[in-house]
């Protein structure tokens, strides 16, 4: 398998958006959101699945370092 060079995230704020990966595709992303961060975990490839395109690693969103907005965000 080529090592993933974007990430997509589901979930959360950041939901549907591609981002750039510069180091093959981590566990776990923490990326910056206002005055917090959003955690997303790595969802693992199907086996067999071929996509068009540049590497991409799906990433699901998981949680948030502080709350937001009061009972958004919240998929636990």
């Amino acid at each position: 398998m080529t090592t993933p060079a974007l990430a997509h995230l589901s979930g959360g704020p950041l939901d549907d958006q591609t981002i750039p990966l510069e180091d093959g595709a981590p566990e776990e992303l923490v990326l910056p959101y206002s005055e917090g961060q959003l955690v997303y975990h790595l969802v693992p490839a199907a086996e067999g699945e071929t996509v068009e395109g540049p590497p991409t690693a799906q990433y699901r969103f998981t949680e948030v370092s502080e709350i937001l907005v009061e009972g958004k965000y919240d998929e636990h």
